[in-house]
């Protein structure tokens, strides 16, 4: 099978489904695509237990087809970027990357100093990816929808 990506490395630091499937494509095309994920909670739907009313997997099952299909064929690193201990770890894996995928928010980018400005200030080279509903300019930038498209409404797993 052609794979033309082969060789090319990619940091994903995205949740859910809508980038990571994207990441997952890449990966299927040959790219060696590394996963961020928060160090102790992990990828946000990991927590999901209901998707439109319906189980996301069967209970007492570790496998959650929610899960494996946008992240499949990944490695996956576990960061809290909020810690200033964890940057330099950051900041190797952009060097070595030559794309960056994410799909967070404008402000929360800018909080975790993971804009474009930032990103390219560590690897000048590297080509910046964000996927959103609602794109990265203007008034709904920043928001997050739960009943207009480009968002899903969502119930997760109780919080103890």
């Amino acid at each position: 099978m052609h794979r033309p990506l082969e060789g090319i490395r990619i940091l994903e630091v995205a949740q859910f489904t809508y980038v990571p499937a994207a990441g997952a494509v890449l990966a299927d095309w040959g790219a060696d695509i590394i996963k961020v994920e928060h160090a102790e909670t992990g990828d946000a739907q990991r927590g999901l237990v209901r998707v439109l009313g319906l189980d996301a997997s069967k209970s007492g099952s570790s496998f959650a087809p929610i899960m494996e299909g946008p992240n499949r064929s990944k490695r996956s690193i576990g960061i809290d970027l909020a810690n200033p201990e964890a940057r330099p770890v950051l900041e190797e894996l952009i060097r070595r990357s030559d794309v960056f995928l994410t799909n967070y928010l404008p402000s929360p980018r800018a909080k975790l100093g993971i804009t474009l400005d930032d990103v390219r200030a560590i690897n000048p080279d590297i080509i910046y990816v964000t996927g959103s509903g609602f794109g990265s300019q203007g008034p709904d930038s920043d928001k997050v929808h739960t009943t207009r498209p480009g968002s899903g409404l969502v119930e997760e797993a109780p919080r103890v």
